[in-house]
This record gives structure tokens, C-alpha cells and sequence, in this order.
């Protein structure tokens, strides 16, 4: 077989029964679906925007999942985890991450700010805008909806098929 075949070969399937499959699908549907949803009704519809607004967060906040997964959900660790501000990053770094141009990233990051999610500390470093905990900022309501988002439909496919999900999302955390 060629490459493809073998990378497909070695792919698991999502589900160990061919017949569930269209309800792992529609679970999936449902969930990028209200995700998308939740993004046009804060971000406009502007899915670039959602597209640099998370790269942001990824390029600038530890993996805290490891830390969580190393020490467990410690005292030590939600301390760590409370305390966590983050780094700056660069349009540049931005681009490279999400692979558009850097006058687009640039423009976008500078609505971000507009919106109360980035801030712009110098020429080209920026950093996400820190709230506080049960703030009602745009930001944290739009997190707290895609989060109710998620965790709502999760748990109602780990309920039908917990033998298909629960080993997914554990390879995804991984």
C-alpha cells in the first residue's frame, strides 16, 4: 500500500461500531456548530479574528494541562495556575502560527484590542487582557459560552458512547 493507505491503516476509527459513527458526526457537528455560533455573535462573524484571538492564547499562556497532569490539582497547582499572566507575543509570531499574512494579523490583533481582549504594550508586543475572576467582560462570557457549549454535548456523547469518547478526548489531551 502507498503512504496514504498505510497513515490511514494506522488511523483508529472514532467509534468501534460503524453504526454509531453519523452520532460521533452529529456530535461533532453540533459542537463546531454552537462553537461558531458563539464566535459570529462576539466576533462578528470575523472567523480570522477568533482564528488570531485563540493563537494568541496559545502562543502566550503555558500548556497548564501538563502542569496539572504532573502535580496533580493541587493546592500548589491551582495557585500556579491563579497566578499564570502570560507572556507577549508578535504579529510575526502570530502569522507564522496561523499562517496569514502579517498586515491581516496586524489589523485583526488591533480589533482585538477595540473588542477588551488584547492589550498592546509596545510597537509589536501584545498580551491578552487579564480579567478578574467573575468579571462580565465579553471575553469571559464568550469563553464561559463555548465552554456550556462543549461540556453539554461531550457529556451527553460520553453518556452514549462513553468506549468511543472517553479514550478520543484522552488521546486529544495527550
Amino acid at each position: 500500500p502507498g503512504a496514504h493507505e498505510a497513515q490511514v491503516n494506522r488511523t483508529e476509527m472514532l467509534t468501534t461500531d460503524p453504526r454509531t459513527m453519523n452520532l460521533v458526526a452529529l456530535g461533532m457537528a453540533k459542537v463546531t456548530y454552537g462553537a461558531l455560533m458563539i464566535l459570529r455573535r462576539y466576533l462578528g462573524g470575523d472567523l480570522d479574528l477568533a482564528l488570531i484571538g485563540f493563537a494568541v492564547v496559545m502562543r502566550t499562556r503555558r500548556d497548564l494541562f501538563q502542569l496539572v497532569e504532573r502535580e496533580g490539582l493541587t493546592e500548589a497547582a491551582i495557585a500556579e495556575i491563579a497566578s499564570e499572566r502570560g507572556f507577549y507575543t508578535s504579529t510575526n509570531e502570530v502569522a507564522a502560527y496561523t499562517e496569514l499574512n502579517r498586515a491581516t494579523v496586524t489589523r485583526k490583533m488591533k480589533k482585538l484590542v477595540e473588542i477588551g481582549i488584547l492589550e498592546r504594550v509596545a510597537p509589536d508586543k501584545w498580551h491578552l487582557k487579564d480579567f478578574e475572576h467573575g468579571e462580565e467582560v465579553p471575553a469571559a462570557i464568550m469563553l464561559r459560552e463555548l465552554l456550556q457549549n462543549y461540556v453539554t454535548i461531550t457529556r451527553r456523547l460520553e453518556a452514549l458512547l462513553p468506549e468511543e469518547v472517553v479514550p478520543v478526548m484522552q488521546q486529544t489531551l495527550a
